[in-house]
């Protein structure tokens, strides 16, 4: 009997559309999260073993000393491929000419991720191969045979071995961005380290071993690794270095999980008042069935009933729509990278049916519970039981279940803590804002008959219910925004590191008499070059007068000095500058005078490592040669750029007696790269760096994480607009109400439609002003906090906050209510019966 009366009325609020906004809030919320997780998922893990061919691997694990081959073993019985590398630099010899050159031993199995990209000679065409030379062979960068002046098919020494040339090396997977070491690149095939007898005991050499395979065996392997790691060795992925690709992938993980816990939130309130609104309309109908002889029992189970079938349907239709829109974003998505993206796992479904269960639970239990204390006189007394209108446990609960929601999202008490407290302060101080404008409008001087006086007596009359309102309006237009703005910052700072003008290539090594001679061929050759810095190698040799701690050989069984001061075991490229660079930022003190002696800039990094502070003498060491220099200020320094940055600079007066040589960053087109290889034919000792495919994966990687961002924002956009259809749903009863009294009174049809719309943009321009100043802040602090950006406030987003707002609002409002205006007086009767 309650079945068929439960699956009656069930059919029957469906058609009227009371259910209509909850379940499509709830399948929001579930295709929000699904889409959200599957396609963030699927999109970092392509960008992730994409980007792992920076490192040639997923994980590497480095040191300056020899690491144990059980390392090896142990990953091979956890189904992982592992390579090894050796890094040293040694003297070539070849035609009488002789090269100081890096070194690069690699096994048969490097690289693991990425390309190696050879030509047969300088001038043939480029060929992708995905190993290393032979034994017997080796292949050099193309300066090196400008430098010994050989060809592909000569023979080099190489320590005391003899080598053929085979191949032009191009591109290496994971070659070193360091602007500082040596473009004479050479790779040479790991089973002829020993031959070379270069390797000694003492020898400055480095050691890689690369791994890859599946995350989770990744992680297993790692787990039995991590006890035995030494302090002289680091285990790392692409994400942990500090370079472009690392901040942009860390940068674009944090938006994107930003992004999808603000459309939880979007989503979640659109579910609480849409629950809520339609158990406010159920009171009536439940005080009726109460009155003619209806159990409490069996009112419970019919709107239980309707719980279930409103989450299962809800959930259903949301995981269906969610799969298929995350598949469609997917094929684009993979299209647009150019490579197939990964399955997602088990995990996004799981997450996405729990946020539609405790979404539909959660949010909907107390005002069940309200509407199951409807009083039967109630068809007398129509007022009675709206005390439970405003329920603090509802709100409480609502609170608890969006916490819980964000934290099984994003898995990060910290964020989530972070997300939710702001956003309660915000609720807290639109509720404040609404009271004094809500209340300052009964100051104002109204007319009868006007529609701006209509609409302001209508927000007045519903001071409490538009509070709400424009608490979610707000909150929905705030969020957007912010999630605006902040892509459009992010985007535009990766854009500025990396223009379609960036440098691609650097020189090095220029000494000041080639200088002129160079400058001007470039120029005459019109290749952009930026501007020239001195270098000379030097070391921080001691703080206010106290030593420093010098580089220690453990395998030499040296002891480091414990009552020597930290500092940098190694020596830094310094410069002399009369300017300070512009990717630079003097956050503390300040930059050289003309008069200046003896004073130093450091790079904020460096203050902290070497724990001085403004003010301290610093002594450094030049081969025999020392000297003081006072630090006068600290930089900020953008190490993204692709741009000379120095850890020190010092001021003109200090190195002046010092030969130095030079370096650039140029900007090599495709028709003037024959003239860029003259330059280095002719001056075989300047060095060149090609970072050209290193700035064209950046920018393929920035391109697509723009897209993923993109994509993940129409999604919120999707759960904001909601947001205000389910508000403006929740008031349509009580404006219908209004609009039979008005026509009754006699109103005139063009009356209230104007004052309608004027209601609604009064709401909308309000909630947009204080949303565009809350949300303004808010992003200056999560900028600087969250995302390493420079805060700034975006006075234009105060007037567009508005603007967009007032009018979104307005038309969304006015054409839900249009509908409601095209009916007559009678027909409205009904709509209300």
């Amino acid at each position: 009997m309650w079945a068929k009366l439960a699956l009656k009325l069930f059919f029957r609020e469906f058609r009227r559309g009371e259910l209509t906004v909850i379940c499509a809030a709830i399948a929001l919320a579930v295709l929000t999260v699904l889409t959200l997780s599957m396609v963030t998922d699927r999109i970092g893990q392509s960008i992730a073993q994409k980007s792992s061919a920076f490192i040639a691997a997923d994980r590497v694990l480095a040191s300056s000393h020899a690491l144990p081959q059980s390392y090896l073993e142990k990953a091979h019985s956890q189904n992982l491929k592992t390579a090894q590398l050796t890094y040293f630099d040694t003297m070539l010899f070849a035609n009488d000419e002789m090269q100081l050159s890096s070194v690069k031993a690699v096994s048969p199995e490097y690289p693991l991720k990425g390309e190696l990209k050879i030509k047969a000679r300088l001038d043939a065409q480029v060929e992708i191969v995905n190993q290393g030379p032979s034994a017997g062979n080796v292949w050099f960068s193309e300066s090196v045979f400008y430098a010994l002046n050989v060809k592909v098919g000569d023979t080099v020494e190489l320590g005391a071995a003899q080598f053929t040339i085979e191949k032009v090396l191009v591109e290496e997977p994971d070659a070193p961005f360091n602007i500082f070491s040596s473009s004479r690149r050479v790779l040479l095939n790991s089973a002829d380290i020993e031959k070379t007898q270069v390797v000694q005991p003492g020898s400055r050499v480095f050691y890689r071993q690369l791994y890859a395979g599946e995350e989770s065996d990744i992680n297993a392997f790692y787990a039995w690794l991590k006890p035995q790691i030494k302090e002289n060795q680091q285990w790392y992925g692409v994400k942990d270095r500090q370079s472009p690709i690392a901040n942009s992938l860390n940068r674009a993980e944090s938006f994107l999980l930003l992004a999808g816990l603000l459309g939880i939130i979007l989503a979640a309130v659109a579910i609480a008042v849409s629950a809520k609104r339609y158990c406010e309309r159920q009171y009536d109908p439940v005080a009726m069935m109460k009155t003619l002889g209806g159990s409490r029992d069996m009112i419970r189970k019919i709107y239980l009933l309707h719980l279930s079938m409103v989450c299962a349907l809800s959930v259903l239709i949301g995981l269906l729509i969610g799969f298929g829109l995350q598949d469609i974003a997917a094929n684009y998505l993979a299209k647009s990278m150019n490579n197939t993206l990964p399955a997602a796992g088990i995990k996004p479904w799981i997450t996405a049916i729990s946020t539609g269960v405790i979404c539909a639970v959660m949010f909907s239990i107390k005002p069940l519970l309200d509407l199951f204390d409807i009083p039967p006189l109630r068809v007398l007394r129509r007022n009675l039981g709206d005390r439970l209108l405003v329920s603090k446990v509802h709100l409480a609960m609502s609170a608890m279940t969006v916490f819980l929601l964000m934290w099984l999202f994003s898995n990060n008490l910290k964020i989530t803590a972070i997300l939710f407290v702001s956003t309660l302060v915000l609720i807290g101080l639109l509720f404040l804002v609404s009271r004094i404008i809500f209340g300052g409008g009964r100051k104002l001087g109204l007319r009868p008959g006007n529609s701006w006086s209509l609409a302001i007596a209508s927000i007045q009359k519903r001071a409490n219910a538009n509070s709400v309102q424009l608490i979610s309006f707000a909150l929905a237009i705030k969020l957007l925004l912010f999630l605006v703005v902040l892509k459009n910052d992010m985007i535009a700072d990766w854009q500025s590191q990396l223009p379609n003008d960036a440098p691609n290539a650097f020189l090095v090594n220029i000494t000041e008499s080639e200088l002129p001679v160079i400058t001007d061929y470039l120029a005459q050759k019109k290749i952009q070059v930026s501007e020239f810095y001195p270098t000379i190698r030097g070391r921080v040799n001691a703080v206010n007068g106290e030593l420093v701690a010098r580089e220690v050989s453990l395998q030499d069984n040296e002891k480091k000095d414990e009552e020597a001061r930290s500092g940098i075991g190694r020596e830094l490229n310094l410069t002399w500058l009369t300017q300070s660079p512009a990717q630079n930022e003097i956050i503390d003190g300040e930059w050289f005078s003309e008069s200046a002696t003896g004073e130093a800039s450091i790079e904020e990094s460096m203050l902290a490592r070497l724990d001085v502070k403004l003010g301290d003498t610093l002594t450094f060491l030049i081969g025999a040669q020392s000297f003081d220099a006072k630090i006068t200020s600290v930089r900020k320094v953008n190490w993204a750029t692709l741009k000379p940055n120095f850890f020190i600079i010092l001021s003109p007066d200090v190195l002046a007696d010092f030969p130095a040589t030079y370096i650039s960053s140029v900007r090599i087109e495709t028709d003037q790269k024959r003239d860029f290889s003259e330059l280095l034919r002719t001056y075989p000792t300047v060095n060149a760096i090609d970072v050209d495919s290193f700035v064209k994966q950046i920018q393929s990687t920035i391109s697509q994480v723009s897209l993923a961002i993109g994509f993940v924002l129409a999604i919120v956009v999707l759960c904001g607009a909601l947001v205000l259809i389910s508000q403006v749903q929740a008031s349509l009863g009580e404006r219908m109400q209004e609009i039979v009294i008005l026509r009754t009174l006699g109103a005139k049809g063009r009356l209230i439609k104007n004052a309608t719309l004027y209601e609604f943009l009064l709401l909308g321009s309000a909630a947009g002003f204080v949303a565009a100043l809350v949300s303004d802040v808010a992003l200056f602090i999560v900028q600087r906090e969250m995302f390493d950006l420079a805060g700034k406030l975006h006075p234009h987003i105060w007037i567009i906050g508005p603007l967009v707002g007032g009018t979104f609002v307005a038309v969304l409002g006015y054409f839900m209510i249009a509908r409601t205006m095209r009916k007559n007086t009678q027909g409205l009767l009904r709509s209300l019966g």
